[in-house]
């Protein structure tokens, strides 16, 4: 594992490192140049790393929800407000004869 200083090359034989999970939070550049065994060196190429931490709240509380109840339509049965009183027929007046007219 390979523990990273600001400023210090880090030179390794193999074309693997293994970073330590100890970077502090925020932006790091990293730049990889590489020498061949017969001391020809690459064009540096720089990349830039962000370390983060996971910002975690406290959920929030469960929604508890009461079961719908269903229940069949109901038509309400209306009372009058006053009773009515059973129908009789009226008694007709006896019509008048043509000669009284």
């Amino acid at each position: 594992m390979t523990t990273f200083v600001k400023g210090r090359a880090v030179k390794t034989a193999e074309a693997v490192v293994t970073v330590d999970a100890g970077l502090a939070v925020g932006t790091h550049r990293f730049q990889l140049e590489v020498v061949t065994s017969d001391g020809r060196r690459s064009a540096p190429v720089a990349v830039d790393v962000v370390v983060s931490r996971l910002l975690v709240v406290d959920p929030l509380p469960p929604i508890v929800t009461r079961p719908t109840v269903l229940t069949d339509v109901v038509t309400p049965i209306r009372s009058p407000a006053r009773p009515r009183k059973p129908s009789t027929p009226r008694a007709r007046k006896p019509a008048k004869t043509r000669s009284e007219t």
